[in-house]
């Protein structure tokens, strides 16, 4: 009995060993980098350009000698847009595939269940797509970090983009909780905006609503200034189809979310004139550094940069400066190094805030139109909408996380 006593004990500070190590690796070998993220189904191309970006960036972090003498090491898992899967994913790339940090993943959902993987193993996690607040808010802990404009942030946004000037908005978003807090929180700022607009219908079709008539014609009926729209890919792409023949675009105002895969499947069929918002197209910042980006993606993958690869590789980018600066391997001094960065990304400078680790990264707002040099319609008249006019103020942040 003694044997198998001692072999239980051992296993049990093998365990105990991995929950308290903080991120603590071997000083030999690879940086192993832990990406958990949805290749499969139907956020598979957001997915699939941020791995690719990740891997760009490792890729010439090794190139440069690696850090501190190592290299770096991606390893891969696809969650399949399910949140228990990216859980277990996760937790088996730390506990058995030793990986030391963690970037990713892609869906909200997913991302909750990492971060709270991440929790429990101590492990640094940078956040480069999910959104949803409850990320900084309830779900928060010191080894979290994002680089992306938060649910509340782009909703504020939005309101501020459309709510001046116009006091009869419509909506129609997908059933599922981000379009529920997206109205939630636009409605709450448009109040302050512009204290006469009013939200005077809603229309919320199901995730892969073949058949958008009859959305269409309600939105149509119901005769607003103009439609704020929490569509996206496959849903955005049939609504737009399936709305141009009832001349609902010459009808009203349409204002959506928009990702830079939506404008490429579109193509000519895009109509000009949408307010399009948008995290981080490549095109929306002119500087050298993202030129020359947009220039080694093309080279590299054969084709444009979505707002996932510019995201993806300044993630890996501020993960592997932190890493750098850190006084150790271990999880706390990372966390302690990437807070105290002043990074200079491909939109420009970042910061973290203490409160909640929330980067100050901008959001887009334009109109869709032609864009000379690209194959397909982008936005025009762009404007930039900064971080810190739409951020929950710590205050709220605290708030939230007591419940309130």
């Amino acid at each position: 009995w003694r044997p198998v006593r001692r072999s239980v004990l051992a296993l049990a500070a093998g365990a105990v060993a991995a929950l308290g190590a903080g991120g603590a690796c071997a000083q030999d070998g690879p940086i192993k980098i832990g990406l958990t993220t949805d290749l499969t189904g139907i956020a598979a191309s957001y997915a699939r350009a941020q791995v690719d970006a990740v891997q760009m960036a490792i890729d010439e972090l090794n190139e440069a000698g690696g850090i501190k003498g190592r290299q770096l090491e991606l390893l891969v898992r696809d969650s399949k847009l399910k949140p228990e899967l990216g859980s277990s994913l996760t937790r088996d790339l730390i506990v058995r595939e030793k990986i030391d940090y963690l970037i990713g993943p892609d869906a909200s959902s997913v991302g909750v269940a990492v971060t709270g993987v991440a929790k429990q193993y101590k492990k640094v996690v940078v956040m480069t797509i999910p959104n949803t607040p409850r990320l900084v808010g309830e779900l928060w802990h010191p080894y979290f970090f994002t680089i992306v404009p938060s649910g509340t942030m782009l909703a504020r946004a939005m309101a501020e983009g459309i709510g001046r000037d116009n006091e009869k908005i419509a909506f129609i978003g997908g059933d599922y909780e981000a379009s529920h807090q997206a109205i939630k929180y636009f409605g709450d700022w448009l109040g302050k905006v512009n204290p006469n607009a009013r939200i005077i219908a809603e229309q919320w079709p199901k995730l892969g609503e073949p058949d958008f008539t009859p959305y269409i014609t309600q939105l149509m009926s119901a005769e607003p200034e103009i439609v704020f729209s929490y569509l996206w890919g496959a849903d955005l792409i049939s609504f737009i189809k399936q709305a141009k023949p009832y001349g609902f675009f010459e009808k009203t105002k349409f204002a959506t979310l928009l990702f830079l895969d939506d404008l490429v499947a579109l193509g000519d069929e895009m109509p000009d004139g949408i307010i399009g918002q948008m995290y981080a197209p490549p095109f929306g910042t002119k500087s050298e550094k993202m030129d020359a980006f947009i220039a080694a993606f093309e080279k590299k993958y054969g084709h444009y940069p979505s707002d996932w690869a510019v995201m993806g590789y300044d993630g890996m980018k501020i993960l592997a400066e932190g890493i750098k600066n850190a006084k150790s391997w271990d999880s706390d001094d990372v966390s302690a190094a990437i807070a105290a960065l002043n990074y200079d990304g491909l939109q420009g400078p970042l910061v973290f805030r203490e409160v909640d680790h929330q980067g100050n990264v901008p959001s887009f707002l334009g109109k869709t139109g032609k864009v000379e040099g690209l194959p397909f319609k982008a936005l025009v008249d762009i404007q930039r909408i900064e971080a810190e006019t739409v951020m929950p103020t710590p205050e709220e942040i605290l708030q939230q996380r007591a419940g309130g």
